[in-house]
Parts: C-alpha cells; structure tokens; sequence
C-alpha cells in the first residue's frame, strides 16, 4: 500500500467508527428518554415484549447471514449493523420523525398530518439513517462491503435492528392505548401484527433494497460512473417509496391491507437479492475457477467450493487428521476469490506459493 492510500484509510476509518460511536450514544439517549417512564411503570410487559423480540432478533440474524452466498458476513460488521439499526438509526428517528411531523401539521392542517405525516415523514429520515449505518461501516470495514450483494445483506441486518427496537416501542406504547387493563394481551397483540402480519416485508426488506444501492458504490470504490451512480440512487429511492407505500392511508380497515402491502415490499426484495445474488455467484466461481488453476485443482472442483454442501462435501473426502489444514485452505481460496470478484489484486497470484494457497483444498 502506498504512503497516500495508507493515509487515506487511517483518516476516513476511524472517522467513521468515531461518528458511529457518537451517532450510537445520541441513539440510546433518545430511546432512554422516549421509553423511560413506560417501562419503568410496565416492567413486567417490557420484559415480555424484549424476551419475544429477542427470540425473533437471533432467527433474523441466522436467517440473513445465511442468506449471503458462498459464506455468511464477518461478525464485526454484522453486529455493527444490528447495533446501528436498534440503536443509533432508531434512537435518532425518534426526534426526526417528531421534527419532520410537525411541518406537516403545520404546512397542511393536523388532520393531513396525522393521516399523511407517517408516510412523508419515516421513508426520509428512516432511509436514510439507515442506509448511513450502511456507508459508516463500508468505510469503516472496507473487507466488509465490497459490492451489492453485501450491502444488501448488512442493510437487512440493519433494518433487522431497527425493525425489533421499534416493535418494542409499539408493543410497550401499546399497553398505555389500551388502558394498561390487560398489559400482556396487549403487547402480544401488537407483536402478531408486526412480527407476524408485516415483519416479513417491513424494515429489513426495505434496508435491504437500500442497502444494495450502496454496495455498487462501494464497489466502484466510491467513483462510480453515471450508470451506477442512477442505479444506485434508485435503489434508494424505491426503498423510501415502498417505505411511504407501506404507511399510507391505503388498503386500511382489515388485516388484508397490511398483508398485500408487506407482500409487495417483501416481492421487491426478493427480486433484488435475486439479481444481486446471480450476479455475485457468477463471478465467485469464475474466480474460484481461476484460484484452482493456481493450486491445480480440477475446475469444477473449484467451482463447487462456492456451494457451502460442495465445501462441506470436499472436506469428507479428506482424512480426519487433515481437515482442519484443508478447511484453511478453503477459506484461502474463498477469501482470494472473493477478492478478485471484486477487483482487488490478490497478492502472490502471480505464482502458485505466494498466496499461501497451495495444495488442494
């Protein structure tokens, strides 16, 4: 690395991981103050709605690490974008959602703000505060995000975080709309519509959309061209789009309204993550095959270590003693392929030992 680019990532990371810190403790403070008297005068229904969310938050997260191909994200990056979504995007949405309402109440009249605030007020600030995780931590581990289909996985685990953290937020603030009479009814009420009607297609999916808008930057090192620079911009907008769709006073009266409303967004998704997927595979075993022919090991050999069953599968065929070498070795060539899908020189490619790669997986 030379003395400029040495420079260069000793200034943005730590700059980065500086204003995430402090984005963080602005986050918590404003969760603290939003919900601090409700738990502290409903305990009990606090506990019960933070135990059922976690279970929910550990499944989301097993869900969408599993869901990159190849191998799941580092767990560095996906804490921090767990913690960006619950805390700091949640925590700050509090005040600019509160901000941004009332210049609808005001521009409009309080009854077009109370029926439209929510729609012109979350897919901005919401969106865009967490897609910012998102950029904070593809400066902050570069390794981390190298193109879309990354940035969509660590945006769904941040839409993950802010999605539980506010579920919490409804379900607790539940139990003072409805009296405080049946506390515990009330909050599981509340968690079978978020969780169970519109979790499959709200924060997460959004975030995930958003997310793939800002893996293409990061992947044109932040110099993208016109194409991309649209592409990516139009990732994020269709992610506040959906957003406003979502919270619109459309479709309301019946569970059917909220459920057509999640299965678009979850349907816009998937399709996004298919492309973004297809593209990425294609490239990774076009990589693993060039990786193979510098250990000289058969192509579609290679190709199969893309396939977590093709590693695992490989790795029956080795004698007990020399799994642990080989499973290395695996992961040398995983990491070297994914480089080179992504454009960064692999170090030693030249020749066979200079990588460290030697030897068939």
């Amino acid at each position: 690395m030379s003395p400029a680019s040495t420079r260069a990532a000793r200034g943005p990371r730590p700059a980065a991981g500086a204003l995430f810190a402090a984005v963080g403790v602005l986050g918590a403070l404003s969760l603290a103050a939003h919900l601090g008297r409700t738990v502290l005068a409903f305990p009990g229904e606090a506990l019960l709605a933070l135990a059922a969310l976690a279970v929910v938050l550990a499944a989301g997260i097993a869900v969408l690490r599993w869901a990159r191909p190849v191998r799941p994200p580092g767990g560095a990056a996906t804490a921090a974008a767990v913690a960006w979504g619950a805390v700091a995007a949640s925590g700050c949405a509090l005040i600019a959602n509160d901000a941004l309402t009332g210049v609808w109440s005001k521009a409009g009249g309080t009854v077009f703000g109370s029926r439209w605030g929510p729609a012109l007020t979350a897919p901005v600030n919401e969106e865009v505060l967490k897609a910012a995780g998102v950029v904070l931590i593809a400066v902050a581990l570069p390794s981390a995000l190298r193109g879309p289909v990354d940035g969509l996985v660590l945006g769904a685990l941040t839409g993950l975080g802010f999605q539980v953290v506010e579920d919490a937020v409804y379900a607790v603030e539940s139990v003072v709309r409805d009296g405080a009479t049946a506390g515990a009814l009330s909050v599981a009420q509340s968690l079978v519509l978020r969780v169970g009607v519109t979790g499959p297609g709200s924060h997460w999916a959004l975030s995930a959309i958003a997310g793939a808008g800002v893996g293409l930057l990061a992947a044109a090192r932040w110099h993208p061209n016109a194409r991309r620079s649209w592409a990516a911009g139009l990732a994020v907008a269709a992610a506040m789009a959906l957003h406003g769709f979502f919270d619109a006073p459309v479709l309301q009266g019946t569970l059917a309204g909220p459920a057509v409303k999640t299965a678009v967004v979850f349907a816009c998704a998937a399709a996004v993550y298919a492309v973004a997927r297809r593209s990425y595979v294609r490239r990774i075993r076009g990589a693993l095959a060039v990786e193979g022919e510098l250990v000289d090991l058969p192509r579609a050999d290679a190709v199969a270590l893309s396939r977590r069953r093709g590693r695992r599968d490989a790795l029956r065929r080795v004698p007990l003693p020399d799994r642990p070498a080989a499973a290395e070795r695996q992961r040398g060539m995983l990491a070297a392929a994914e480089q080179r899908a992504a454009g960064i020189r692999v170090p030693g490619a030249e020749d066979e030992g200079g990588s460290g790669r030697s030897g068939a997986p």
